[in-house]
């Protein structure tokens, strides 16, 4: 089925990303899900209802933003509040620790910031938590707080098993808990969104941002900065470290915990703090001297946050010479040697998708596809319209059997191809470019 265009443009500025960013066919299957819905079987007849009834209009958003949840999701962020929760909160004396969770989907990641910070001693008093999004579906649910096995992984120890009630309809969040959290209705990408609401101590916004098209990001990254206090903590996801580390934020290295601290002095162009500054910074180590490097973006070893390394900013240029020392190693077989020289770049000229893509090639070189994965996302993040990158985390997706994905990374960079007159393959092993081959790197 063919979206009309009134129906594409329309999705495209309420969610900040193209129509092919939410998968291939994914806005034509929502289309016919609403379609359903509304008991409306003719395209032509649902457009025109679709241009007169904002409800109509927000069955489909709510259509379309359908995404997968659960509590305590990746662990680490909920560790890394939890040891911290204390010296947030005196970094806060006598003030409500306000926390926001946005987008907060169906109310499994605000109701998990609640949860971690009564386990770790905090008053009720001493905080709320503010659940946003977009889908009006997910908030009601998020409100009733009732949730099935989708929504947990892997056992419930008792001190989680505290914070619920089973009932017939699955497990619901105690009343004790709920009271805690607000969820509101608000779409990040409009101007306005967020309107009076903040300062916050603590920002989880993760994985919305990989989803968003550039203008759009830098919107959305403009009114988290303003509403986040100086000093706080923002949680992102994996592959969005790197984002609001080029934005001057101060990544954190704790075990799969994804977090950053704002420094002291406003980060936007043309932004003015007006809100306090917390009182002490909650994080031990993370000095506001200089930016930190997220070296590998990945767990650090242990539950304390390792040293830090820094970052030295835009990519220097004798870097290049490096990166051809580290494909010449790498043709040579020497893996570990041009890894190494890959991760010295890294660290001593700053993060850039060359540099990244490689490391990448590697990976997979070495078989070690979920490495080689992260490294072509983060290059993706440095550069969205990275060829060789998107080329190969379609290959990747492929191999995972995972066809949606693979056919939505083949189709961004058919789209790049095109633009830069390059010619797309046909061998299942080189569908798209010959990267490996053109660094002459042996996979045997």
């Amino acid at each position: 089925m063919n979206t009309p265009p009134a129906i594409r443009q329309f999705l495209a500025a309420s969610l900040g990303m193209e129509e092919n960013d939410a998968g291939k066919g994914a806005i034509s299957r929502a289309v016919d899900a609403a379609m359903h819905q509304e008991g409306i079987l003719d395209l032509q007849t649902y457009e025109k209802v679709f241009a007169s009834s904002g409800e109509v209009r927000q069955r489909l958003i709510d259509a379309v933003v359908i995404g997968e949840t659960w509590f305590f999701r990746d662990r680490g962020p909920f560790t890394y509040l939890a040891y911290h929760a204390q010296a947030l909160r005196q970094a806060r004396t006598g003030e409500v620790l306000n926390i926001l969770s946005a987008p907060c989907a169906t109310g499994e990641e605000p109701y998990s910031i609640a949860m971690t910070l009564l386990a770790a001693g905090l008053k009720p008093s001493a905080f709320a938590v503010a659940g946003v999004d977009i889908s009006v579906q997910a908030l009601d649910k998020a409100r009733r707080g009732y949730y099935g096995s989708g929504s947990f992984r892997g056992t419930i120890g008792a001190d989680v098993a505290q914070f619920f009630q089973v009932t017939p309809d699955g497990r619901q969040v105690t009343e004790r808990v709920r009271r805690q959290v607000t969820f509101h209705h608000d779409n990040l990408v409009s101007q306005g969104s967020l309107a009076g609401q903040g300062p916050y101590a603590v920002i989880f916004c993760r994985n919305l941002f990989i989803y968003l098209n550039s203008e759009s990001r830098r919107q959305v990254f403009e009114r988290l900065d303003r509403l986040l206090l100086p000093g706080g903590l923002l949680f992102a996801g994996h592959t969005e470290t790197l984002f609001w580390h080029q934005q001057g934020y101060l990544p954190i290295q704790w075990d799969r915990a994804f977090a950053l601290t704002k420094p002291a002095s406003p980060l936007s162009s043309g932004i003015k703090t007006t809100a306090t500054t917390l009182k002490s910074s909650p994080i031990p180590g993370a000095r506001h001297k200089e930016i930190k490097a997220p070296m590998g973006l990945g767990p650090a070893s242990g539950n304390t946050p390792p040293n830090e390394k820094t970052f030295a900013g835009p990519i220097a240029p004798f870097a290049d010479g490096q990166l051809q020392e580290a494909r010449r190693l790498a043709d040579r077989g020497d893996m570990d040697a041009a890894i190494q020289i890959c991760h010295d770049v890294a660290r001593t000229a700053g993060p850039a998708a060359e540099t990244y893509c490689l490391m990448g090639i590697i990976h997979m070189a070495r078989q070690n596809i979920n490495g080689a994965e992260d490294c072509f996302r983060k290059a993706l993040y440095l550069d969205p319209g990275h060829y060789e990158s998107l080329v190969h985390v379609s290959l990747i997706y492929r191999q995972k059997g995972d066809e949606r994905k693979a056919a939505l990374y083949r189709e961004r960079a058919e789209r790049k191809a095109g633009r830069q007159g390059k010619t797309m393959e046909s061998s299942p092993t080189l569908s798209t470019i010959k990267t490996a081959e053109h660094l002459r790197i042996r996979t045997n």
